[in-house]
């Protein structure tokens, strides 16, 4: 659909933090036309409402400055993109993660080069930027296109990085959980697991934790250990509430089942002393999860 120029012109009006004369508003129709067309080849597959887009602009663009020379200094391209990403539409998402996440990966490996830690990192990224919490709107829509959105997203990303680096490791270390665990200290059979067999039991949930996929380790890292709901964890994911709770009921089951399967491989147990060790698996599952992934 063709873009009527002067429909462009009053979005932009709407929203803007000046008042137009009448000369700027026609130098306005073509400047707002060359902007789309460009955010347009910029991001092939992403596609915004030309007028939604026009408004968004307008009130990010300087107040203070003429306007021609405002609008040159954006980075409109990337307000245009990050604007698709928060409509959550699959294209933009998918050109935020290769041109804007992974770049900011590299830098978090600055503070700390570990994949899990990387990892854990861009998660908490995305939520941030994407995702609504707590009644604050996700953290792109304040991105200005003062500066390019790679290093700003960069800059969120760090802060996330240093802000875990600082924070008290408040996860228990995975052998003082098991003694912690209530496991029923009168019971002989689960005193006699717990004090003999709990090398096995770190190796085996180790080796379960890492065989699982990466979506499913995540969530339950997120769940789990970040403490998010599902709702959150759907909207990051795009999916609805429902599917991420049987996403992360499989994946736990997963992580249950391998758990049990490297135990019987490492250890001469019955079934009843297999159960009573994944017992205290799926009883400290939060406290295992946080000190393996930390640990990763």
């Amino acid at each position: 659909m063709a873009h009527i120029p002067s429909e462009l012109v009053a979005a932009f009006r709407g929203t803007a933090a000046r008042t137009l004369s009448s000369e700027e508003d026609t130098a306005l129709a073509p400047i707002l036309m060359g902007i789309l067309e460009r955010c347009e080849a910029a991001w092939p597959g992403v596609r915004l409402a030309p007028k939604a887009f026009v408004a968004h602009l307008g009130l990010h663009t300087p107040p203070g400055e003429p306007l021609a020379q405002a609008l040159s200094a954006l980075h409109c391209e990337d307000l245009y993109l990050a604007l698709a990403s928060v409509e959550g539409q699959g294209a933009a998402l998918d050109v935020l993660e290769s041109a804007v996440l992974v770049p900011a990966g590299r830098a978090v490996r600055r503070v700390e080069d570990s994949d899990a830690f990387v990892d854990e990192v861009l998660q908490l990224t995305r939520l941030r930027l994407l995702v609504e919490e707590g009644g604050r709107a996700p953290r792109l829509t304040e991105y200005a296109g003062r500066g390019p959105l790679r290093r700003w997203a960069e800059a969120v990303a760090l802060g996330i990085a240093l802000s875990l680096k600082r924070k008290p490791d408040r996860s228990t270390p995975l052998d003082d959980a098991l003694i912690a665990a209530d496991l029923g200290a009168t019971d002989p059979e689960l005193e006699h697991i717990r004090h003999r067999y709990r090398p096995a039991f770190r190796a085996a949930f180790t080796e379960a934790l890492a065989a699982l996929a990466p979506r499913d380790r995540n969530l339950l890292r997120m769940g789990l250990v970040q403490g998010l709901g599902v709702e959150s964890l759907g909207a990051l994911h795009q999916v609805h509430a429902s599917t991420v709770s049987r996403w992360m009921a499989k994946a736990r089951e997963a992580l249950l089942e391998q758990t049990r399967q490297g135990l019987a491989r490492r250890l001469a147990l019955n079934t009843s002393q297999l159960d009573s060790l994944l017992r205290v698996l799926d009883g400290s599952l939060e406290i295992s999860l946080a000190s393996l992934l930390k640990e990763g």
